[in-house]
């Protein structure tokens, strides 16, 4: 209940707008996932990540940026690790939450990227990802003037991004062993 309140207070609806690109956007995307499949360039599973992946940055993005009251001018904090100072020597437990619901975040999004490449990704690539996907969203909040640019969050939203690569590459190499055990 908690976490429902708190998506329908800060951020407000798509608008027309933000449902209208949505959609062009899915359809595009939806075209050449069925066309890419079609030729079999990539298996269905990925063009089902691919859409799940879109769907999942979109609300990202809306939720992050495109949704949020813009401020009268850039909002940036750019010491490294200042929320965790927060944490620990002020006691601040909303920054911890905070910090632990920023790993989260892009958790998922590490968890589609390798099914929709149809590969394992390592690690360190699912940090660079999650480093490169967090930097595009924290660039356009200090642009756009729509929140707080902090290197923090590209850190926080990096390691989850891995998280959800390693918890993915586990869990497949679980199937992986466990399907070799039937044989």
């Amino acid at each position: 209940m908690r976490i429902y309140r708190i998506i329908v207070t800060q951020n407000s609806n798509w608008g027309v707008k933000g449902f209208f690109w949505f959609f062009i956007l899915l359809i595009l995307l939806a075209g050449n996932l069925f066309r890419l499949y079609k030729k079999d360039r990539i298996r269905f599973s990925q063009g089902l990540a691919g859409i799940s992946l879109f769907m999942y940055l979109w609300t990202v993005l809306e939720s992050t940026v495109f949704t949020r009251i813009p401020y009268a001018q850039p909002q940036y904090e750019l010491h490294l690790f200042w929320s965790w100072k927060a944490v620990f020597l002020h006691h601040d437990r909303e920054m911890l939450k905070e910090n632990i619901l920023n790993c989260l975040l892009l958790l998922p999004y590490g968890c589609l990227v390798p099914v929709t490449l149809g590969r394992k990704i390592g690690w360190k690539e699912g940090l660079l990802i999650g480093f490169g996907t967090s930097s595009v969203i924290e660039t356009l909040q200090l642009i756009t003037c729509r929140g707080l640019f902090e290197f923090d969050d590209i850190v926080h939203n990096g390691l989850g991004c891995m998280l959800g690569v390693l918890l993915i590459s586990w869990f497949c190499q679980k199937n992986i062993n466990i399907h070799e055990g039937e044989n």
